[in-house]
């Protein structure tokens, strides 16, 4: 088995399924796993803390603040000693080989940026995302893969165009020179971003359906204003990004003028987090498209 695979596990506020998460990640298959746990703060990190000190050689990143999914990843990533590093979070457990499983398929395909298995919902036996694909056209449309089936219909690992956040495995040096997830996407669409430069660079991703993960299904709960935000300012920085120069018009005419009229005219708690997204979009569209035409150079 080779060598040097790193875990960063990224925490907040839920310690009971952290300590569920450690518990997988300990008993892999492979033995030279480093375990990270970055947690961003909450009003749970001195539990975290404490559980984490109960798990021999598990390494604790403390973050005074919460500095959101991105960068969270990417000081885990930042903070990786081994050749591979798997990205996942706490409400996650995997199978006891999985890590075998991506480091050796990795091994195999040198052609291959990014690896991820299968996740599956631990309270139903279905799965939850299998890979999928995205595209940035006038509206956008993304596909998860295999959501709700009982089963693959492929066993063998298959090409990809997206990978979620939570589940993804590389080597060390490969993600560090893409520069990990973008800093402006604070949550939400951030793989998605990161996906995007991966195709833009013609390098492939995959999914390897005999390594698998468990999710544990969050509580149902409305969508809170912050969350609103990142999903609509995340989405116009994806396309300013990366989406092609041609539907960017048509683009802004659907998620701007007409989304911004239908909100006012409903007037309901949408609205405030639309309008801050919109206004970041504008004072930031000059940066955006800057690196755009720097990454294009």
């Amino acid at each position: 088995m080779p060598a040097g695979v790193t875990v960063v596990v990224l925490s907040y506020n839920r310690p009971e399924l952290l300590e569920k998460a450690l518990q997988s990640i300990t008993a892999q298959s492979c033995q030279d796993v480093e375990i990270l746990v970055v947690d961003n703060r909450s009003p749970q990190s001195a539990r975290v803390a404490e559980l984490v000190r109960g798990f021999h050689g598990v390494r604790l990143a403390a973050n005074a603040t919460n500095v959101g999914f991105t960068g969270g990843m990417n000081q885990g990533l930042a903070l990786a000693r081994g050749k591979y590093v798997y990205l996942t979070e706490d409400d996650l457990e995997l199978a006891p080989d999985c890590l075998a499983r991506l480091v050796e398929y990795l091994e195999d395909h040198p052609e291959t940026a990014l690896a991820g298995p299968v996740m599956w919902n631990v309270r139903t036996p279905s799965i939850r995302c299998a890979g999928g694909d995205f595209e940035l056209r006038s509206t956008y449309r993304m596909r998860v893969a295999g959501v709700g089936q009982n089963d693959l219909p492929a066993a063998a690992p298959y090409r990809t165009h997206f990978l979620a956040g939570a589940m993804i495995a590389g080597r060390v040096s490969e993600l560090r020179r893409l520069g990990g997830f973008h800093p402006d996407f604070f949550m939400y669409g951030e793989d998605v971003e990161l996906c995007a430069r991966v195709r833009e660079q013609g390098l492939a991703m995959a999914v390897v359906p005999a390594a698998r993960v468990y999710h544990h299904d969050p509580p149902e709960q409305p969508e809170s204003a912050l969350v609103s935000f990142h999903k609509q300012k995340n989405l116009v920085a994806l396309y300013l990004l990366h989406a092609p120069l041609t539907v960017l018009p048509l683009f802004f005419l659907r998620y701007g003028v007409i989304d911004g009229v239908r909100r006012l005219m409903r007037s309901g708690p949408s609205l405030a987090p639309w309008v801050r997204a919109w206004a970041w979009a504008a004072r930031n569209t000059p940066k955006l498209l800057s690196e755009r035409w720097k990454r294009a150079g």
